[in-house]
């Protein structure tokens, strides 16, 4: 009965996610629709492997705490790191690379036509950007708040 419930709830987020962003390209919501699903997923059998514990949990996935996750501060080795420091804390705004300084286009979906397109690339940058922000893969959990929260943006 619990897997049925969970599994329902990954649908729901996945049907709201996809009705809430009606000007992202089909393209982007396939990809992203997929991602959700394989995320809600793997957050599953994260949540068990953990037995509660940890970053993970066995919630739906909720734009709110996607946002607070990219907008999340980090100190290491005396610098300050986030999502928002090369991305803007807008993601519909051109961001730039905090050490390059070279323009990053925007990360929300509705604003940038190529993002989200490659579900491989998407895995890609998420191991690289958490590896440089919280040394570490996110977790399933971590990725689906936050595709949720960039669906949501306008």
């Amino acid at each position: 009965m619990r897997t049925l419930h969970l599994l329902f709830a990954a649908f729901c987020v996945v049907a709201n996610a996809a009705h809430a962003v009606s000007n992202i390209s089909a393209t982007q919501s396939e990809v992203m629709n997929k991602l959700l699903a394989t995320y809600a997923e793997s957050a599953k059998v994260e949540f068990k492997e953990q037995n509660g514990r940890g970053a993970v949990s066995d919630k739906p996935f909720s734009a709110e705490v996607g946002r607070k996750f990219f907008l999340a501060r980090r100190t290491w080795q005396s610098h300050d790191y986030t999502c928002s420091g090369c991305h803007t804390n807008d993601p519909t705004k051109v961001g730039r690379h905090i050490e390059t300084k070279k323009a990053i286009d925007p990360l929300a979906p509705s604003k940038n036509a190529e993002r989200f397109t490659n579900f491989e690339k998407v895995e890609t940058n998420f191991k690289k950007h958490c590896l440089d922000l919280y040394e570490r893969d996110c977790t399933a959990y971590e990725k689906g708040n936050f595709i949720s929260y960039l669906m949501s943006v306008k």
